[in-house]
């Protein structure tokens, strides 16, 4: 089975990249037939180290502010790309548009140009903001109408895209997608990665006990409300610091987290390390007291889909504090790998204070968590996402 793969990036550095990544090698572990082809964004991340030579890797898709380009600009970057996709598409069986939309747009196209049929992967924000955007709105009901698939990686993204492809009267769905295609399949994680002492020599965090956060510094990720909650428990709590890992904005938002962390005078317990090594990485989710990740619902409509981080930190045995109203809800078992929480500073706080004052509920939580990701495996996601392959080509689907 030949499969032409739409993506970000296949880079540990962000999640849709590590979603492909593990998708595609588990899927290839159930069919060593499949034949990958894939095809990236451009200006895409540094390529993970860990991809196969023989997997067919081209940049081929138009860079990530596709969404905003203008009219004439971005009618021209689509006919450039359905036509460097259909060239990859014809004499493949279907097209994986993994990429949210615009880029889907481009996989839809191309596949109804090639004859085969194409999947979606719905990972939240980008899935459903453009139903939400006077401009593209019309134009992303239609290209949902064209898959004979979608993919959702949680219950809570797959009910805001059933809610927002309602018609008003009586429920109906417009631009042609039925609610039967739509399949939740949760992220997974690679548990046994997580467990592994890494030896990467002496690091700040070595010295301290610290609550970490990892995601983009941006507004949907929640970093001010979890840094805000910090900030409050850090007074009663003299030697803990907290470590922020991703990609640093350079932007308002980032300078008002550092000036929280300024009038707190904590410049000091609070670290913005950026985007760092997997090793680091890893030993960060292994030592840390309290996994921290906040999401909110931004001004923009931006949600969090899913949240691997929640498996991550689970599987490297460290309890979460995840929130309501967002894919966490998938990723987090409340009360019992994590507690879930509503998107305030004081909700959060509340949680902190909780598991920091009891290293019993810690250790049983962090343990559950290290116990159910185990549970949840790559391979389940992929015999899902091949039986979605096979019931497509089938002609097995409700559309």
């Amino acid at each position: 089975m030949k499969v032409i793969f739409l993506t970000d990036s296949l880079s540990d550095l962000d999640g849709v990249g590590r979603y492909t990544m593990r998708l595609i090698a588990a899927m290839q572990a159930l069919e060593p037939g499949l034949e990958p082809v894939i095809l990236l964004a451009r200006k895409h991340r540094p390529t993970s180290k860990s991809i196969p030579k023989e997997w067919k890797v081209e940049v081929a898709l138009p860079p990530d502010y596709f969404f905003y380009m203008t009219r004439m600009r971005f009618l021209i970057s689509r006919l450039q790309s359905v036509w460097r996709v259909w060239q990859h598409a014809r004499g493949a069986d279907l097209i994986h548009a993994i990429k949210d939309y615009p880029h889907n747009l481009v996989g839809a196209q191309a596949a109804k140009l090639a004859g085969i049929p194409c999947v979606a992967t719905a990972h939240g924000t980008y899935s459903v903001q453009p139903l939400l955007d006077d401009r593209h709105e019309a134009r992303a009901r239609k290209t949902y109408g064209a898959f004979k698939a979608m993919i959702s990686v949680s219950n809570y993204t797959r009910r805001r895209l059933v809610e927002l492809l309602a018609a008003e009267d009586g429920g109906a769905q417009r631009g042609g997608l039925d609610p039967r295609n739509i399949h939740v399949v949760p992220n997974c994680v690679d548990a046994a990665h997580y467990v592994a002492v890494r030896d990467i020599g002496h690091r700040a965090w070595h010295d301290v006990p610290f609550t970490l956060g990892i995601g983009e510094v941006k507004e949907r990720k929640g970093h001010h409300l979890s840094l805000a909650a910090f900030l409050r428990v850090a007074k009663d709590n003299l030697d803990l610091h907290h470590f922020l890992v991703g990609r640093l904005s350079g932007d308002v938002y980032e300078d008002d987290l550092r000036r929280m962390t300024r009038d707190a005078g904590m410049e000091d317990r609070v670290h913005f390390l950026g985007n760092i090594e997997e090793d680091e990485k890893v030993d960060l989710l292994q030592r840390a007291e309290v996994f921290l990740h906040t999401p909110v619902t931004a001004d923009d409509g931006g949600f969090e889909g899913f949240g691997i981080v929640y498996l991550e930190s689970s599987a490297a045995g460290t309890v979460c504090i995840g929130s309501l109203d967002c894919g966490a809800e998938d990723a987090i078992k409340d009360g019992e790998t994590g507690l879930l929480v509503e998107q305030t500073v004081e909700a959060v706080e509340v949680a902190l204070v909780k598991l920091l004052a009891d290293p019993e509920l810690r250790s049983r939580m962090g343990k559950a968590g290290r116990s159910h990701a185990g549970d949840v495996t790559w391979k389940m996601n992929a015999e899902r996402v091949l039986a979605i392959y096979k019931d497509v080509l089938a002609g097995e689907t409700s559309i």
